[in-house]
């Protein structure tokens, strides 16, 4: 269930909860209970994040480090499922002592290639959090590291990656949704880009090695390597030709990324789409509003940009939105980055001028 909808179900009345139960059937009054209880703990889930992630006030358009987008998903109640055991930090199967020298390897080795700072989850109490934040990162450099090591591991430290990667993968999808309603720019940004590291388990969005990883994905695909560059335009939607705008009039963005990889005539035949919209590339369009020092930026629009044919060399995507009551010169930032693919982080600017809307009132 989406953000949008999970909150609207909260808001309901318990004399109107009570109504629609009552309506059903015991199978269908089971099932709703079922999904009742799940929406509570995304709920949960979502509330947590979006109190752990809010930018500072000092701050706000501060980058945000992985680590603490690492430690808000490993200390979110659905990681629970995980284990609550400390003295079973990795199942029924693993004594307590054991399990924590693997998970203690794991944080020297992931501390000694650089992912993390010497003792940098000193500071974490809960033991079954410091493991969940051990096996997100695990999960994304166990291919950085070399096979005599992890083939050292027990073999519940690989399951317990592997739940940890499914339950922190769930949660990066709807934060995906949420971030952007709150408007959160590098909130927003920092979530793309650990999305991208967690579906493809690599580690690094400029390393050379995970940019060659990610290059033998997409050609296991099938598919060529992204090569993107951006630029963008700020125009007057009603006067393409007009970089002033009127006070309160429609700004339109124009967005062109460019495709140095888009396949030729003379390319083979490019392979069978894996879903049914016929996508083969999509990125995340992302529009910010510069404000000046002292005042935070603000993320003005979020939307999909997809690729369809694979010998487009250049896709277009457009933002409206509406120009700002005062006179001024406005400044945005496009980002264009992806939730499937490491290295895409591009960036544009444009900018516009606001003045004074003089067309007087019909009457």
């Amino acid at each position: 269930m989406n953000p949008a909808a999970m909150q609207a179900a909260a808001n309901m009345t318990p004399e109107q909860a009570k109504e629609m139960m009552d309506k059903l059937s015991p199978e269908e009054r089971e099932e709703a209970l079922k999904k009742q209880q799940q929406m509570q703990k995304s709920m949960a889930d979502l509330t947590h994040l979006v109190t752990v992630m809010k930018p500072s006030a000092e701050d706000p358009d501060a980058e945000v480090p992985m680590i603490k987008l690492a430690r808000a998903l490993a200390t979110c109640p659905s990681l629970e499922a995980i284990g609550t055991d400390s003295a079973k930090l990795l199942g029924e199967h693993l004594d307590g002592a054991t399990a924590k020298e693997n998970l203690s390897k794991v944080e020297d080795k992931l501390e000694e290639v650089g992912a993390l700072k010497t003792d940098e989850l000193n500071d974490m109490e809960n033991e079954c959090h410091w493991r969940n934040v051990v096996l997100i990162y695990w999960h994304m450099y166990k291919q950085s590291i070399d096979d005599e090591f992890v083939n050292g591991l027990a073999g519940e430290v690989d399951q317990g990656r592997g739940m940890a990667n499914q339950l922190a993968t769930r949660l990066l999808i709807q934060a995906q949704m949420l971030m952007p309603q709150q408007r959160w720019v590098q909130v927003t940004i920092a979530v793309a880009k650990m999305s991208a590291l967690m579906a493809t388990a690599l580690w690094s969005h400029t390393d050379p090695l995970s940019l060659e990883k990610m290059a033998k994905i997409t050609s296991d695909d099938g598919l060529p390597q992204p090569k993107l560059s951006v630029s963008a335009s700020a125009r007057w939607k009603e006067n393409l030709t007009e970089a002033e705008i009127p006070a309160g009039q429609n700004v339109l963005v124009t967005v062109e990324l460019a495709r140095e990889h888009a396949l030729t005539e003379d390319s083979d035949a490019p392979p069978p789409c894996n879903n049914p919209q016929g996508i083969y590339e999509a990125y995340w369009l992302y529009v910010e509003g510069v404000k000046p020092e002292g005042t935070p930026n603000s993320l003005i629009v979020a939307k999909p940009l997809v690729v369809t044919d694979l010998k487009a060399k250049v896709v277009t995507g457009e933002a409206i939105f509406q120009a700002p009551p005062k006179p001024a010169e406005y400044h945005l930032r496009i980002h264009v980055t992806s939730t499937s693919v490491v290295g895409i982080d591009l960036k544009a600017d444009a900018k516009f001028v606001v003045v004074e809307d003089d067309v007087p009132d019909l009457e």
